[in-house]
């Protein structure tokens, strides 16, 4: 049994549940029913990724390689599940976050901590990076016309 859920198909079971849930999650929200003025509904592409993510967690439990165990996945412990669930929190924590705080604020402190964490340990390349990389993507928002939370507080 304990091998069965590092399996292609336990995996995808497990995946398929959450996604399931995600894809109830935002259709109970009502953010994702609010029509934007090119006609779709807030949570459409959400949606759209969430059942294509369904529908290959799907093929994972049905595929002829289903019982298959991955090289990677054999050696997979609790710590980094533990690991996987923290990155999960901590985008949550970010998220609200960036409500109260606003983008500009947040994403640097999010992107120098992530960074990090992942091995980056010059102050510099920290700064630098998580500076542009907000930069560029409030730039790109912008241009597409599409608002990112202000700088909460300030209300910029």
């Amino acid at each position: 049994m304990i091998r069965w859920w590092k399996s292609n198909q336990g995996i995808g079971v497990i995946m398929t549940f959450l996604f399931v849930v995600l894809l109830i999650y935002i259709q109970m929200s009502p953010w994702a029913h609010r029509k934007l003025r090119d006609g779709f509904t807030l949570g459409f592409f959400p949606a759209v990724a969430v059942i294509l993510l369904v529908v290959f967690s799907l093929i994972l439990i049905f595929d002829s390689r289903r019982k298959q165990v991955p090289d990677r996945i054999e050696t997979l412990t609790f710590k980094y599940f533990m690991s996987t669930a923290a990155a999960v929190i901590f985008c949550l924590i970010y998220f609200r976050a960036m409500i109260t705080f606003g983008f500009l604020i947040t994403t640097p402190l999010f992107l120098i901590s992530s960074m990090y964490v992942l091995g980056i340990k010059s102050l510099r390349s920290l700064i630098t990076s998580s500076l542009l990389m907000t930069a560029i993507v409030y730039s790109i928002f912008r241009i597409m016309g599409i608002r990112l939370p202000p700088i909460g507080l300030l209300g910029v």
